[in-house]
């Protein structure tokens, strides 16, 4: 018969534990990097809805003055920041405006002319409550077409905590993913 000390004895049970919870942690984390699932998709809807009531899109909207931008969000960008209330979350956000160069497009152009044939997207960044996702400064992405439909990028809806958002934000942003001028914090 094989005889353990004490203390072999609680390292197989702690050893038990963690393999018996191990996979239940991974779940949980997988659920909170997901992207573009319903409850995010949901969430980007009351987003659009806020940035409606708040003239922050559509006609009329409030505008600040375009900049030469680049990839992926367009060749001309447009950005807002404000604080908003969502869903009773209070948080930063930050409104880009994408336009695309389908004609010879500068600045001065977006901010003068109509450009509904050049606007090709929308995205946000909003900084929901604590917990959300800590490790990228809680912040919800999301980008839309210009009617408010979310955009689907190769089978994935964008919204919530995009991979592809973080894959540039995180080493271009510095600790708050805030990348509004291209250049490294």
């Amino acid at each position: 018969m094989l005889k353990f000390s004490t203390n072999t004895l609680n390292r197989l049970k702690i050893a038990v534990v963690i393999l018996f919870l191990l996979p239940f942690h991974t779940m949980a984390e997988t659920a909170a990097t997901s992207s573009g699932k319903a409850v995010d998709n949901e969430y980007a809807a009351k987003v659009w809805q806020y940035m409606v009531n708040n003239k922050l899109v559509g006609d009329g909207r409030i505008r600040s003055y375009p900049f030469v931008g680049n990839r992926p969000h367009g060749s001309i960008q447009e950005v807002i920041s404000t604080n908003a209330e969502i869903d009773g979350q209070k948080g930063k956000l930050i409104v880009k405006h994408n336009y695309g160069a389908k004609e010879e497009l500068t600045p001065h152009k977006v901010y003068s002319d109509d450009q509904a044939d050049n606007y090709v997207a929308l995205t946000i960044m909003f900084q929901r409550e604590n917990g959300y996702d800590s490790s990228n400064s809680n912040w919800f992405w999301a980008e839309y077409y210009p009617d408010g439909s979310i955009i689907n990028y190769q089978g994935v809806d964008l919204s919530g905590r995009s991979e592809m958002c973080l894959g540039c934000h995180t080493p271009l942003g510095g600790e708050d993913r805030e990348v509004l001028n291209g250049a490294s914090k």
